[in-house]
């Protein structure tokens, strides 16, 4: 009698701690199977956008005017256009450009062929202004944006 009761407490022991150890494997599958469907949309969403700077140029003696054209298949909000990185300024001296910033300089944007749904739409082009806090001189320049998701797009040019 007491070697079935010590029996039936290792059976109840075993299967629990098998409990545990599926339940746990479960939980760490589920939470993996969520990371990667995260990772999978980031990708696809990265492979759907593409941008390409078409041209750029001085607007007035502090302000450069680039345009820059969505030619990948993924709109973009425009509160994600305003977390795009801007980098400007002369060859080998460029700087991060903060996007409406209260001090100089700083950066905004229109859409300048928005289908009226104020979106950035494939085959649209965005009108970024650089506002400086110098003048612009004679001499070679670098433009780059990068997206919210990683793409970007360079661009080099002179005065």
């Amino acid at each position: 009698m007491t070697s079935a009761i010590t029996e039936m407490i290792y059976t109840i022991a075993i299967v629990v701690a098998a409990a545990t150890v599926a339940g746990t494997y479960i939980q760490n599958t589920t939470q993996l199977n969520g990371a990667l469907n995260v990772a999978s949309q980031n990708a696809r969403e990265a492979a759907m956008t593409s941008i390409k700077t078409i041209f750029a140029t001085e607007l007035s003696s502090d302000v450069a005017e680039v345009w820059v054209k969505n030619v990948g298949t993924q709109s973009i909000d425009p509160l994600l256009i305003a977390q795009f990185d801007v980098f400007f300024g002369p060859k080998g001296h460029f700087e991060y450009i903060p996007h409406d910033g209260t001090n100089l300089p700083k950066w905004n944007f229109t859409i300048a062929s928005d289908n009226g749904n104020s979106v950035f739409d494939p085959g649209e082009t965005l009108d970024i202004k650089i506002y400086l806090d110098y003048s612009l001189s004679a001499g070679d320049y670098y433009f780059r944006v990068v997206t919210y998701n990683g793409v970007g797009s360079d661009y080099s040019f002179s005065l």
